[in-house]
């Protein structure tokens, strides 16, 4: 059974409250690392988790939002807020990363041409690093507990928990690359101990943006009014036809689409006899209990027609 709306709010505050103070203390660490250890990758590393912290802080107030009831000015509801709220939180992440990418590019670029680079200071990375990657991996886990529990409802939770397993893989991923350095000398790759810090940014990112490109792909083509999946179309199908059949009722057809948490659903009916409105929505009250159940927040419409294109 699928969590409500009000349950779903409680998970999320609780699990977002508890990311925003994890990230804010990795955020400050991580510049601060950067700042003593002169390491582009940190840099890097700290400023993704202080996006994950002003993220943590606008979601919350997303999903006290997508709780609303439909109204006058919104008459589907706020579900599109959260998938809103994915969209430009994507966005900024692949614009951190392509920061990363360019200014790693630049300094690999002057260190070909003879120009210097700052000598990395190992210390700073190793005492992060450890700690990022133990603060990152229960972060994820906490999420991803709170998506679970949510009847993984939550685009919401779903975001940071991957969120929080991206920045412990950049923070694990560059601190055993920085480390590692040292250990070049007296090898080939001596000569690229210089630039290796920038090397490994490129490498990260080159790794890593294909994941919030992929959420954002995924919001794009629900904002672009996409169809839910075959899976979920199809529930909403065999639950609409049990109903419709013990009604008299035939379906013609349904349609679903994801909003955020919820669902748009509309089922388009036809019938051999007379029925008063209250028997359809009879039938709409009946039938969005039980696609609550299965398919989670559900905003269903029921359309009397004869014939329906597509």
């Amino acid at each position: 059974m699928t969590a409500t709306l009000d349950e779903i709010q409680d998970i999320e505050k609780t699990a977002l409250n508890r990311g925003k103070w994890a990230n804010l203390v990795m955020g400050v660490a991580g510049v601060l690392a950067a700042w003593f250890s002169r390491s582009d990758a940190m840099l890097v590393d700290g400023l993704y988790s202080a996006v994950n912290f002003f993220s943590a802080v606008v979601a919350a107030k997303v999903s006290l939002r997508v709780g609303l009831p439909p109204n006058k000015q919104r008459p589907w509801g706020y579900g599109f807020e959260e998938t809103i709220y994915v969209t430009f939180r994507s966005l900024i992440l692949i614009g951190i990363l392509l920061f990363a990418f360019f200014v790693s590019g630049t300094k690999v670029l002057t260190f070909a041409t003879g120009g210097e680079v700052p000598e990395l200071v190992f210390g700073p990375i190793a005492i992060y690093a450890v700690a990022m990657v133990l603060l990152c991996g229960g972060l994820a886990y906490s999420f991803n507990h709170a998506y679970v529990k949510s009847g993984r409802s939550s685009a919401l939770l779903k975001t940071e928990s991957r969120a929080a397993i991206v920045d412990g893989a950049i923070s694990a991923g560059s601190g055993i690359a920085l480390l590692s350095l040292p250990f070049l000398a007296g090898t080939p790759l001596e000569p690229i101990v210089p630039v290796g810090d920038a090397i490994v940014v490129v490498v990260l990112v080159s790794i890593i943006i294909w994941q919030p490109f992929s959420m954002f792909r995924s919001a794009i083509g629900e904002l672009a009014g996409d169809s839910a999946p075959n899976k979920t179309v199809h529930q909403v199908m065999q639950v609409a036809e049990t109903q419709a059949d013990t009604s008299g009722y035939s379906v013609l057809r349904v349609v679903a689409q994801r909003a955020g948490r919820a669902h748009i659903v509309v089922v388009y009916l036809n019938t051999n006899h007379a029925v008063f409105p209250r028997q359809i929505d009879e039938y709409r009250n009946k039938l969005s209990r039980i696609l609550e159940d299965k398919i989670g927040p559900v905003q269903l419409e029921i359309v009397l027609t004869e014939n329906t294109v597509i």
